[in-house]
């Protein structure tokens, strides 16, 4: 199995040094990096589909602890259940641009074609982001092919110690606890599964492809906004009238996007004085 393993991530290697799809991309890390004095580089590599508040959680405590997080967007294979790459971008783009230091987190596209289809599992994420020029690929205990387990209560994975890879660092599965009343690590909550709200992507995808917006405790409503404006755009025949019957205004003639819409519909779900 290791041996396996090391020629697979071996071949992704040589893929990486051979693609000027590749070399693009790590002089776009080095030149942020310059640009930070960064110390510490850390990759997260994610589908986002869709961008979650436990995504948005993962990204927050990488930031956290690094001067520079690489997100790499992974564009392959798109497959039905995946929603179009280019509304997962822009999704996960908007949520840096306003939520975040945008300086201190890139946004790269990750196509498995310019660096092989068989680059999937930790092993050879962990390669990617060590030829790209980051020091440590942040994963989910679920990650395809970590193989993590408790030494001296210190989370180790069956990835330590190979060469040619960042550093692996494992983080604990992220759910919001009806008990805590907030967003959790699974590893802290001491009340069991049955409180759990699990932010779950296949799920979300299947709310958001029948039109309905997804609560606020699982998606940013303004990630949700955009993401049903796309998919449904013009939805409504006459919006303005919707709109104007059901939400307050200034009075004054107002026009509004499909995603003011969805904005201010969720302001109505959240409103709590009659429920």
């Amino acid at each position: 199995m290791a041996s396996r393993r090391n020629e697979e991530a071996a071949e992704c290697l040589k893929k990486l040094e051979s693609s000027d799809y590749a070399k693009n991309i790590k002089q776009q890390i080095e030149e942020a990096k310059a640009a930070l004095s960064a110390v510490s580089t850390s990759a997260i590599i994610m589908v986002a589909n869709p961008f979650h508040r436990a995504h948005e959680r993962l990204v927050r405590i990488t930031l956290e602890k690094n001067d520079l997080v690489v997100i790499f967007l992974l564009d392959s294979h798109e497959r039905e259940e995946l929603l179009p790459f280019a509304l997962r971008k822009k999704t996960l783009q908007y949520f840096v641009e306003n939520y975040l230091h945008k300086n201190r987190v890139l946004v790269i596209p990750l196509n498995s074609e310019y660096i092989g289809a068989d680059c999937a599992d930790a092993a050879n994420h962990g390669v990617v982001a060590k030829s790209l020029g980051c020091d440590t690929l942040v994963v989910g205990e679920h990650h395809n092919g970590i193989g993590f387990y408790y030494d001296n209560n210190h989370l180790r994975t069956s990835l330590d110690g190979y060469e040619g890879l960042a550093r692996i660092e494992v983080v604990s599965r992220f759910v919001f606890c009806n008990e805590c009343n907030t967003l959790v690590s699974t590893r802290t909550c001491p009340h069991g599964m049955h409180h759990h709200i699990k932010y779950n992507s296949s799920s979300l995808v299947a709310l958001l492809k029948e039109g309905i917006l997804p609560p606020a405790v699982l998606m940013r409503k303004d990630i949700s906004a955009i993401i049903l404006s796309s998919i449904y755009p013009n939805r409504f025949k006459n919006i303005a009238q919707i709109y104007n019957d059901l939400f307050p205004g200034t009075g004054l003639i107002e026009t509004h996007s499909d995603e003011d819409f969805y904005m201010e519909l969720m302001k109505l779900y959240q409103t709590t004085s009659l429920t």
